[in-house]
């Protein structure tokens, strides 16, 4: 589970993420983490947004710009000036 989903359930909003917005973020940041693990010198890429990534907010169907901000932490960029942090919770309890 990602900490996103946590933050969200512990945080000053009163409803939950649904399952499958759940599940579509952590999808999205598995295929973020495999960008710049394919490719080690990127520091950023730009890719389609995907409806529901930024739940529970409403933002322009912009593309999604993903940048490297360290082992296990990545910057998402979405349309209306919304950011969002990932943090890779596998990484840190390797480390």
């Amino acid at each position: 589970m990602s900490n996103r989903r946590k933050a969200r359930r512990t945080g000053p909003h009163s409803s939950t993420m649904p399952p499958a917005i759940g599940a579509l973020v952590d999808r999205l940041m598995l295929q973020d983490a495999a960008y710049f693990r394919q490719h080690p010198d990127a520091r950023s890429y730009v890719r389609p947004f995907v409806p529901g990534e930024a739940w529970p907010y409403t933002v322009p169907p912009d593309p999604v710009e993903v940048e490297y901000m360290g082992p296990g932490l990545r910057r998402r960029r979405l349309g209306g000036g919304c950011e969002v942090i990932d943090f890779d919770t596998a990484k840190a309890k390797a480390a």
